[in-house]
């Protein structure tokens, strides 16, 4: 009994000891870290530069990890570190700092990476890529790298989108550099602690050439006129021989049927795209 009352004094002294010695404002950010070999690991924030962290745990207290501070001891100013630690065991961190005062502030959260869901590119407008995606379980920081390629190899980053931190979270980025030919997508997630992971890879295919194709060629009653979906609204017209107005519509789909009664003969078939283009085709009727 003696001896249980010993080590439990011993153990009092230590915690105090140690927790006494931390900075004041100091923070450790503890959960789990899938880049660790143990599963765990714990983030030091604003901490003074130059110092070396003990973190202590266990019963009786010893260090299981330290991490030293990056800047230069007594300059002044802060600095962050993050190192792996045990899981499933009290900690307790403190830095030879002489007479540092208080406490530190441990908060101790739930599973990460960052649940990344509904990633999506698709062309909007006349030569622009809309790229969304959501979010789930950003319990810290989080950034958001948007990357493009056009080989699906070698990817640039072409927009970084900090996290909102919220439950569910989402997010959207236009690009307005889209190619003629297939290019790629991919999100870089980048997590406070440097744990950082990729989101699957999608590809677009882009067209930023204006034209349209009209069939049946000749046509027997009804036909079609297709147009990339980037140029739509497009404005429709039929013209006679006599080059008059005799068919009108305004289209806001690729594919656009018109139902016609027009007699037998030539045409000219004339669309506009939102990009005030104009491009003219022969149109029979027979």
């Amino acid at each position: 009994m003696k001896k249980i009352l010993t080590i439990f004094i011993l153990i009092t002294f230590l915690y105090k000891t140690v927790e006494a010695q931390c900075p004041p404002g100091a923070f450790a950010y503890q959960s789990l870290y899938p880049q660790c070999p143990t599963g765990c690991g714990v983030l030091l924030l604003g901490w003074p530069a130059g110092v070396l962290v003990n973190i202590f745990g266990g019963s009786p207290l010893i260090v299981v990890s330290n991490a030293l501070i990056s800047g230069t001891f007594g300059g002044g100013g802060t600095g962050d570190a993050f190192t792996c630690v045990p899981c499933n065991i009290p900690l307790v961190y403190a830095s030879a700092i002489p007479g540092a005062i208080g406490g530190c502030v441990i908060a101790t959260i739930g599973i990460v990476p960052v649940k990344l869901t509904g990633f999506t590119a698709t062309i909007t407008g006349l030569s622009n890529c809309e790229i969304k995606w959501s979010s789930a379980q950003e319990t810290g920081p989080v950034k958001y790298i948007i990357q493009r390629s056009t080989n699906n190899l070698d990817f640039i980053d072409i927009a970084t989108v900090n996290g909102l931190q919220k439950a569910i979270n989402k997010y959207a980025y236009t690009d307005q550099f889209i190619s003629n030919s297939i290019q790629f997508y991919r999100i870089k997630v980048v997590e406070l602690s440097g744990n950082t992971f990729f989101s699957p890879i999608v590809a677009i295919k882009g067209n930023n050439t204006f034209g349209f194709s009209v069939f049946p060629n000749p046509a027997h009653g009804n036909f079609n006129v297709r147009l990339a979906q980037q140029f739509l609204p497009a404005i429709l017209e039929v013209f006679n021989a006599q080059g008059m107005v005799i068919l009108s519509d305004k289209t806001v789909v690729e594919t656009t049927t018109i139902s016609n009664n027009l007699p037998k003969g030539v045409y000219t078939l004339k669309v506009t795209g939102s990009n005030k283009t104009s491009l003219t085709k022969k149109l029979i009727i027979n």
